[in-house]
């Protein structure tokens, strides 16, 4: 189910002094990952923290969010996405949360197991306070992405009034866009438009459906892709039909289709991959680990990076 975040107001009045962090000691050697512990809606939580080893507390750098799948944790998802990897990211603080284990099983808001007190816009709202009172982060420079059940919250996030307002950008993999009963999408009421979202799906995913449906628990219905970016793309102004569509990958690799749209004047501001061979997975070249096992011609990794490098907060 979704739950949003609680009274806007108020956090919008602080994100003014968000930088709060900037000129303090590390608590943490750069170039570490450490397990911080939070209290979140009356629950101790968690996340990993990564500092790059550039790391200057004098200068404000981005912050990036990376939510693992369901049944994965936040070292699984560090490994996955390699945010943490100076390749691919050598400046921003990097951040891998942990779902709450349910039944022996972490998951997110959003997903139909996640139980009701469990509110995980909020907990993200959380950590961003905490890890800018204690870093020197750039507000206007915060971004989420995620894999699955992690990349379904992304997309919450991006819907939700108070941490839409905070994350400058949006990039879910293999996303889980579960539907409520009733076959409607979640409430979805961005702070502002447009919000620049980039989504990127196997065609061959038999686990979260490119044409939606029932996951494989059976207890859960997800929205098609095309018509879940199709709905982004019009919320943030879009003529949908208006997309530029291009063939990557071709002819040595499966083709790779992507979709971009330019939306109130700002270019490809919603994306979309469409990666033929892929199924439940991470892109990358080549596959460097369990979660995907098949190599594509890109790593989203890298995409992703050049992404938010292109959008902050207005």
């Amino acid at each position: 189910m979704y739950y949003p975040s609680q009274s806007v107001l108020p956090l919008l009045l602080s994100t003014h002094a968000i930088a709060t962090g900037c000129d303090k000691p590390l608590p943490v050697e750069a170039g570490s990952t450490t397990r911080i512990p939070i209290t979140s809606g009356g629950l101790d939580r968690e996340y990993l923290l990564h500092i790059p080893t550039t790391y200057d507390a004098t200068k404000k750098v981005p912050l990036i969010f990376s939510f693992h799948g369901r049944g994965k944790n936040a070292t699984s998802q560090m490994e996955l996405s390699q945010f943490a990897n100076p390749d691919f990211n050598p400046d921003a603080i990097s951040v891998y949360p942990n779902g709450v284990k349910t039944d022996g099983t972490r998951q997110w808001t959003g997903d139909p197991s996640q139980p009701s007190s469990i509110n995980d816009i909020q907990f993200t709202i959380d950590m961003i306070t905490q890890i800018s009172d204690t870093h020197c982060i750039a507000p206007r420079q915060i971004y989420a992405s995620g894999k699955s059940g992690g990349a379904g919250l992304t997309a919450l996030l991006a819907c939700d009034p108070a941490a839409s307002a905070l994350i400058a950008a949006f990039a879910p993999v293999a996303a889980a866009n579960y539907l409520l009963s009733n076959g409607d999408e979640p409430p979805c009421k961005p702070a502002r438009s447009p919000v620049p979202m980039l989504e990127f799906h196997g065609w061959e995913d038999d686990t979260i459906l490119y044409g939606g449906g029932k996951n494989t628990r059976g207890n859960g219905v997800t929205a098609p892709v095309p018509e879940w970016i199709d709905e982004w793309a019009r919320r943030d102004g879009c003529t949908v039909s208006e997309n530029h569509t291009t063939t990557l990958c071709t002819p040595e690799k499966p083709v790779v289709t992507r979709y971009s749209w330019d939306c109130q004047g700002v270019e490809g501001v919603v994306q979309h991959y469409n990666i033929s061979n892929l199924a439940h997975n991470w892109p990358s070249v080549p596959p460097g680990n369990s979660e995907t096992t098949r190599s594509t011609c890109f790593n989203a990794t890298t995409l992703i990076m050049e992404f938010f490098g292109k959008h902050r907060l207005p």
